[in-house]
């Protein structure tokens, strides 16, 4: 794990966005109170806020507005003073894009939709429910805007001893890149089109000349000042454009993802396995809200929290907890009750983790690509990781650059456009006899050709009726011979020749609902005959799924899907290195750590009791549960005791009454 002394890994990111119209801010703020509270909830990091969305500084400022209540008090600067007497780390938050007081005062800095009308947001931070009040989109391309937003950070700079920036909100409404900055910027590039892939060069585009001008004047001033910038983070299987392009000019990447809000549970598991691979120091940013950010009152139970941040201690990362202080000055007591007795655990396993390494044997392929809508393959990645994290198979999500030649396995995901750097990677991949699995349109060239027609794969379009059925052959298991099972998602027509070996067939329906033909409530049944285009097939060290069976996983969520991918995987490489046949809902996390192997073993199962949020009130345990390897071992101890495991067998290892998390050290034989 890569070391920074300026980096901490219990870290509070301090939301203030605290409307002008509230008269008595920071009225019972004490910086000495503040930082102890901090102290005591074992938090050795915190973003402290200098602008708010509302356009509001917290310190006397001559190049913005100052928060009226304050008159004059410098807020930031009593903080920054008690923090950093206390050993606290305390980056300063500032924002760009939603910024209220210059979109009041400059409607020429507004991104502009192509009709000519302001991009604004109206949703909620739930982003279903759209509400009175919303933040306008500032174009960040704009060079007047980018002069006020210099002459703001110059500021900042040259009056405090800056540890960091985090500068927030920095991308386009997805209609908003249409004003006079980006027209000349779409001229310069010569992108006229109105459509996802247009839309996400330009502002990757815009994105690095603003972090490479901003690097600039920060280092130029304050070379030891970390830079991290807040935004969509999408990444590509190209790895020159995108999240992974721009992560060299960043010192820290911090994942925003509240599981309790619009992300869920499975958004941060994505993000956290692409960014082992971009070779800095990272937290998984969560909130101690019941909701969403600025859910003053709601605090969500310890088990919750503790999974969060548990998790991504357990995948190298540090932990950022999201908070939003009152504005009279005071931080809730509830919160940081829940947040000490989280972060406590955290410093306590810190040992655990320190000089640890990933250790991932399967190389999931980033289907994401500028043509592609970012949310659909988005669907398809987080498939293939939960996929991957249920059957307990230890995954990284990498792009083009990587060197395929250390993993067991590639997979990839439904939609992977093969670039020219990767196409000569995965040739000699497998030209060495790699295996790998393609799902749905995955294996294609920017010009459509497919890489795996040498191998006696023939595409023919895609399926002129679905859903569609598949059923087994006894090869792939008895269990799936005797019935036909849905598939929702629209496939690839595929034909093998007679080196492959079919596994699964596919099963037409009888024709294609539609207002003039239906038959019964959803979908019509399958019909007699199968198809001359199978489902599954293989050549032994390639299987395709003609299918896209993560995205049908993600959005359906049906178990025999995993399971048929199951037994493909088992055939290609064998079971998981460890935690085979555990319950999915115990999540497997190993590390290595010099000659030894750390396992995480984490077990919170998230219930959707409430309409739209998963929430995790219990801690599940491990009592009874085998934890199983592919490799004999001497001992297994729990770290935390220094209790040895009971040995069943040489693989074979029973876990001890206990719920929650488990540490382990594997040594071995």
């Amino acid at each position: 794990m890569t070391t920074h002394t300026s980096f901490r890994n219990r870290q509070i990111h301090l939301d203030f966005h605290t409307s002008p119209f509230i008269g008595d801010v920071c009225a019972d703020f004490d910086a000495e109170a503040f930082a102890d509270k901090l102290v005591e909830a074992h938090v050795n990091s915190v973003t402290v806020f200098a602008k708010c969305h509302h356009g509001q500084c917290y310190y006397p400022t001559k190049t913005g507005v100052q928060h009226p209540a304050l008159h004059g008090r410098d807020i930031l600067g009593e903080q920054l003073e008690a923090l950093k007497k206390r050993g606290i780390r305390c980056p300063i938050y500032t924002t760009i894009v939603w910024e209220e007081d210059v979109a009041q005062k400059h409607p020429e800095w507004h991104q502009l939709k192509k009709n000519g009308s302001f991009a604004v947001w109206q949703m909620a931070t739930d982003r279903t429910t759209e509400q009175a009040g919303y933040w306008k989109f500032n174009d960040f391309s704009n060079p007047d805007y980018q002069d006020y937003f210099e002459a703001h950070v110059r500021e900042l700079l040259e009056n405090y001893d800056v540890d960091g920036l985090f500068i927030d909100i920095l991308f386009f409404h997805p209609e908003g890149t249409w004003s006079d900055s980006c027209r000349k910027l779409r001229e310069e590039l010569n992108i006229w089109t109105d459509n996802h892939e247009a839309h996400a060069r330009i502002e990757w585009e815009a994105q690095r000349r603003f972090m490479e001008k901003f690097n600039r004047i920060t280092k130029g001033i304050q070379p030891n000042a970390g830079l991290f910038y807040n935004q969509h983070n999408s990444a590509f299987i190209d790895h020159t454009v995108g999240f992974g392009s721009l992560a060299k000019l960043q010192s820290q990447l911090e994942v925003e993802s509240l599981p309790s809000g619009f992300w869920g549970y499975q958004h941060f598991p994505r993000m956290a396995r692409q960014i082992w691979t971009m070779g800095k120091p990272w937290l998984g940013m969560t909130g101690r809200f019941q909701k969403q950010w600025g859910d003053f009152g709601g605090i969500k139970p310890v088990p919750a929290l503790e999974y969060e941040c548990f998790r991504a201690q357990a995948m190298g990362g540090g932990c950022s907890v999201g908070d939003q202080m009152l504005p009279r000055g005071i931080l809730d007591p509830a919160a940081y009750r829940l947040i000490g007795e989280v972060y406590k655990q955290v410093e306590e396993a810190e040992p655990f983790y320190q000089d640890s390494q990933p250790m991932p044997d399967v190389a999931i392929l980033q289907p994401g690509h500028p043509s592609i809508a970012t949310g659909e393959s988005n669907l398809s990645l987080e498939g293939a990781v939960l996929m991957c994290e249920e059957a307990h198979y230890d995954c990284v999500v990498v792009d083009d650059s990587a060197e395929l030649e250390q993993f067991n396995l590639l997979i990839l995901p439904d939609s992977v456009i093969v670039t020219e750097v990767l196409k000569t990677k995965l040739e000699e991949y497998i030209g060495k006899g790699g295996r790998l699995i393609a799902t749905g349109k995955s294996g294609f060239s920017e010009t459509c050709e497919d890489i795996l027609a040498d191998l006696g794969r023939g595409a023919n379009g895609t399926t002129p009726t679905f859903p569609t059925y598949w059923r087994g052959r006894p090869a792939i298991g008895e269990e799936w011979t005797d019935s036909d099972r849905v598939i929702y998602q629209a496939g690839m027509q595929y034909a093998f020749d007679e080196s492959w070996e079919v596994l699964v067939d596919r099963v037409p329906p009888y024709f294609k609902r539609s207002d003039y033909q239906f038959c019964s409530h959803f979908q019509t049944p399958a019909g007699p005959d199968i198809s001359d285009y199978p489902a599954v097939a293989t050549n032994g060290a390639v299987t395709v799924f003609s299918d896209p069976v993560f995205k049908e996983y993600r959005k359906a969520g049906s178990v025999f899907v995993r399971k048929i991918w199951e037994q493909v995987m088992e055939r290609l490489i064998g079971p998981p290195a460890i935690g085979s046949g555990m319950p999915v809902s115990v999540s497997v996390y190993p590390m290595q750590k010099g000659s030894e192997t750390i396992v995480t073993l984490l077990h919170y199962i998230p219930v959707r009791k409430a309409i739209d949020i998963d929430v995790i009130e219990e801690r599940q345990g491990f009592t009874g549960q085998v934890l199983k390897l592919t490799e004999p071992a001497s001992s297994i101890v729990d770290w935390q005791t220094g209790e040895m495991l009971e040995k069943i067998s040489q693989v074979e290892w029973l876990l001890p009454a206990k719920s929650g998390r488990l540490l382990l050290q594997i040594k071995p034989e």
